[in-house]
């Protein structure tokens, strides 16, 4: 019993210690979501490029050409119903490239992903993370758009440098802006609360370790004295 809990307690110790920083990350996230949000609209090149983080979900306004490079990132679920989640290069007037998340659509309406004509946007700056997930290496694919069921900054890079290296920021297209499709991104899965719920239990478990083991320790001497 007493290996048995130097094993499991500070183990206990640490999930609930870890997801008390998770939570802690996520409400700072979402702290700066809310707040850079409700700033005015900004031009994309006015973006300082020296903090970069800074500018995250700060709202910006572009004006350029959507590109025929697109991802559509596959197994995307709404309203109970899969689709894609569709990626596309856009080249703004400044000479930059950004990939524009412009949302989730049904995989009838793949034949609309094609903008041609020059577009004023709007959509929120934020960080290129891994979006979607796959559990093997995906082969590479001539042509575009790709179907892909993992989206990285990475990957980007690889697919579309030298000639069109994206910033490292993806524009989370609103929805009134042309080219948009239902919006579905979120800046994080899970809410803070959820973390510190986990915190709790994961705490929660580690006192009735506790407890247990100080009761039946004592009641195991009790027997031994009588």
């Amino acid at each position: 019993m007493s290996i048995f809990v130097i094993v499991f307690f500070p183990l206990l110790l640490f999930l609930g210690t870890w997801q008390v920083v998770r939570g802690l990350e996520k409400q700072d996230i979402l702290d700066r979501y809310d707040f850079n949000r409700s700033l005015i609209p900004v031009e994309a090149n006015q973006l300082s490029n020296e903090d970069i983080e800074s500018n995250y979900y700060r709202t910006v306004s572009l004006e350029g050409q959507f590109m025929q490079q697109s991802y559509l990132l596959d197994n995307r679920i709404y309203r109970q119903k899969s689709g894609y989640e569709i990626f596309s290069l856009f080249h703004s007037n400044s000479n930059t490239y950004f990939l524009i998340n412009r949302g989730w659509t049904d995989k009838e309406k793949i034949a609309e992903i094609n903008l041609p004509k020059k577009v004023r946007i709007q959509g929120l700056y934020t960080p290129f993370r891994r979006f979607g997930l796959s559990l093997s290496a995906e082969p590479f694919v001539n042509g575009w758009p790709k179907i892909v069921q993992e989206l990285s900054f990475e990957q980007a890079l690889r697919d579309l440098s030298p000639e069109y290296s994206p910033q490292p920021a993806v524009i989370q297209l609103s929805a009134g802006s042309p080219g948009a499709f239902e919006p579905i991104w979120k800046p994080t899965i899970f809410k803070a609360s959820r973390h510190y719920g986990y915190a709790i239990q994961w705490f929660g478990l580690a006192l009735v370790l506790l407890i247990s083991y100080i009761y039946f320790g004592t009641e195991r001497d009790r027997n031994e004295n009588n």
